[in-house]
């Protein structure tokens, strides 16, 4: 059976600040799984909501907790190292992961340093980063927009779960999930990026 539920970060705290949100998660068609943001970049920034969330996400009964760490290496081997410090980040929480994801997109520092990385480089790129979760027993997933998976990154080849996204479209990956907006409301709250899970 098919499952939904949301992914969020910091970015979302605004919506997410009263108890009564996160009720109306709770009582949504979207509580069978939450996703949460654990850090980004080679520096490994911490998101600032993510074990307050985790904890949050708990009290409501969720129990398919997953984190994702935003990659922003320009290398494999930098990669790598961002990988280090996410495993050891999850170590150190201690905390009950369903999976440990890789969000593979483009970003401010890519576009900085004129990284636009061929499919063989992107697909080196991601292999890097998860066979490190994979050496630390994680169990690890890749997380790219769809024409990203379709046309760069041989997804295959990779190993490991896959979480496509494309909005107002359809699922042509149909691999383990798939995040089909990020103008979710619940109730009055929201926006919210809104997945489904294959069963």
């Amino acid at each position: 059976m098919d499952k939904r539920g949301l992914d969020i970060s910091v970015y979302n705290e605004n919506v997410l600040s009263s108890d009564a949100a996160w009720q109306a998660i709770k009582n949504s068609q979207f509580s069978d799984f939450i996703i949460l943001r654990r850090g980004y970049g080679v520096n490994a920034i911490e998101d600032e909501r993510y074990k307050e969330w985790y904890e949050r996400a708990q009290s409501i009964g969720i129990k398919d907790i997953s984190s994702y760490y935003f990659s922003y290496a320009t290398s494999p081997e930098e990669a790598a190292y961002e990988a280090e410090q996410y495993a050891q980040m999850t170590k150190d929480d201690g905390l009950a992961l369903d999976a440990v994801i890789l969000d593979f997109e483009d970003n401010a520092k890519w576009q900085r340093y004129g990284y636009n990385p061929s499919p063989a480089q992107a697909t080196a790129h991601c292999k890097a980063f998860l066979d490190v979760l994979k050496k630390h027993g994680l169990n690890c997933a890749l997380y790219a927009n769809q024409c990203t998976l379709m046309d760069i990154i041989d997804w295959k080849s990779l190993d490991c779960a896959v979480w496509n996204a494309a909005y107002s479209q359809e699922d042509q990956i149909r691999a383990w999930m798939f995040q089909y907006t990020d103008s979710q409301y619940i109730g009055n709250y929201g926006p919210f990026d809104a997945n489904v899970m294959y069963g």
